[in-house]
């Protein structure tokens, strides 16, 4: 077993400034864990942290793994690539990475497919399938969390990855995100779409969306090369508890969506609509929309911001 963590940096706050909300998780047999330090979140706050470490093993497949967080204040917790130089940025630095002005040197890596629970999702491929992990590989845990209430809170991460040899492995798959980090949302309604057009063919394993607590409705529409267009995804009336349990539809022979294949050069657009109770501009991350999925054949993720 691999296991990749830091030192918790909890003994500079004194005790009296937290409630303590860590959990003890169970014991694992993942081959891969890693476990960024214990976090304080200040009160009423969205935070973002990303922790950056290298993985120094053979190269490999990810098959499986568990996302574990707070049930009461976790909001995702996932792998990311990052480009980042590790001059510039040392294995074990913590860095708040809320702001999308942060986010540049990142993106998604492994990403949980299933959903058992709020604060606990799960990576679930079918047999010989994987996540490509290179040795020397600079990865980031980028930790989410969402303290409503008035005091601040200790809280602790774990990812655990099941890994096998590349000999073992048949396909590759990767992440895909349709998204706009440029949100500014005027109290009222409001809607913004936004179109995403593929580099190359892939077939979908899943698709969801993801919008927060003022969402009120989001769809997908897949463009395809004939002209035609197939609403895909549609979530007409928005709950408060998709933000960490989305409808998630799946793909394959035996689904009752059937199977998902799009070709180079056609698109999606992805539309959401919020409804902004607040007196001011909601931006990113206080609000989200984004259409995510898992794709192959692929080894990178394919990331589509739009402005």
């Amino acid at each position: 077993m691999l296991w990749l963590f830091a030192c918790s940096g909890t003994e500079q706050i004194e005790q009296d400034d937290w409630v303590d909300y860590r959990e003890v998780y169970p014991q694992t047999d993942a081959e891969l864990v890693l476990e960024p330090p214990d976090l304080v979140v200040p009160p009423y706050s969205d935070q973002q942290t990303c922790w950056y470490t290298t993985y120094e093993g053979d190269d490999v497949g990810i098959v499986d793994g568990t996302f574990r967080q707070s049930s009461l204040f976790g909001h995702h917790v996932i792998v990311m690539r990052t480009n980042a130089d590790e001059d510039d940025v040392p294995d074990g630095t913590v860095v708040d990475c809320t702001s999308s002005e942060n986010m540049s040197d990142m993106e998604p890596f492994v990403l949980p497919s299933n959903i058992e629970g709020v604060g606990l999702t799960h990576l679930e491929l079918p047999d010989g399938m994987a996540n490509k992990l290179k040795s020397g590989e600079r990865l980031l845990v980028q930790s989410h969390h969402i303290n409503t209430t008035a005091e601040p809170v200790l809280l602790n991460d774990r990812i655990e990855l099941h890994i096998e040899s590349l000999d073992q492995v048949d396909t590759f798959v990767a992440p895909l995100a349709h998204t706009s980090t440029n949100l500014s949302i005027d109290p009222g309604e409001q809607s913004k779409s936004i179109t995403c057009t593929f580099e190359k063919d892939h077939t979908f394993l899943y698709l969801l969306g993801h919008m927060h607590e003022w969402g009120s409705s989001i769809t997908v529409d897949y463009n395809k090369e004939d002209g035609s267009i197939e609403r895909i995804y549609e979530i007409l009336e928005w709950d408060v508890l998709y933000r960490d349990l989305p409808p998630i539809h799946r793909y394959g022979e035996d689904s009752e969506y059937g199977s998902l294949e799009v070709k180079e050069g056609e698109s999606f657009t992805t539309t959401c609509t919020w409804f902004n109770d607040t007196d001011e501009v909601l931006g990113f991350p206080e609000e989200m929309c984004v259409a995510t999925a898992m794709v192959y054949p692929a080894t990178v993720a394919m990331v589509c911001d739009v402005d």
